[in-house]
């Protein structure tokens, strides 16, 4: 219960000081680094090595390509029903198949399940980022290019310097 008043704070929080214009309107790049530099990668670093791996972690992991596989299914089918552009379906496919877990995600893990499932939404929210680094990104610029081509080196460069995926690698390799 305690998560579920805290987001109500922040959120109510946040729109009384956008409204007063109390802060900085560039002030979410600030917190938005401090998240995605420390806060998440000390977060793989706390929950990650109490992870039990088994078969049923495949569930979490695979149902991140389930649901980004269907999405382009259906897209695919629902634009080409529409006549709409490529640029149309591939934002479609982004805006269904795709998600970020980790900014109210994780509170709410926590508020529902306990502390003790969080390491598993961590797992998703990786394994979404993964997804979302490679297939979406080839995605979003099949969509918004004329040619349709996609570099790899493009797509591995973004995927291997985000600090997120760097915490969770390291997490993964230092555990033991």
């Amino acid at each position: 219960m305690d998560n579920f008043v805290l987001i109500a704070i922040c959120i109510i929080a946040g729109m009384v000081f956008r409204a007063k214009k109390a802060i900085h309107p560039e002030a979410h790049k600030g917190i938005n680094t401090w998240i995605l530099y420390l806060a998440l990668p000390a977060v793989s670093f706390k929950y990650l090595p109490k992870v039990e791996w088994s078969l049923d972690m495949l569930f979490p992991i695979l149902s991140t390509f389930v649901i980004a596989l269907g999405s382009w299914i259906f897209m695919w089918f629902y634009a080409k029903k529409k006549s709409y552009s490529a640029r149309s379906r591939s934002t479609l496919e982004l805006a269904s198949g795709y998600s970020n877990t980790s900014f109210l995600g994780f509170p709410l893990i926590v508020a529902f399940y306990g502390e003790s499932y969080l390491s598993i939404a961590i797992i998703c929210d990786q394994t979404m980022f993964f997804a979302l680094s490679t297939l979406g990104m080839i995605t979003a610029l099949r969509g918004g290019s004329k040619n349709g081509k996609v570099e790899a080196a493009f797509i591995l460069k973004k995927l291997f310097t985000f600090p997120p995926f760097i915490g969770c690698i390291s997490a993964l390799a230092l555990s033991q």
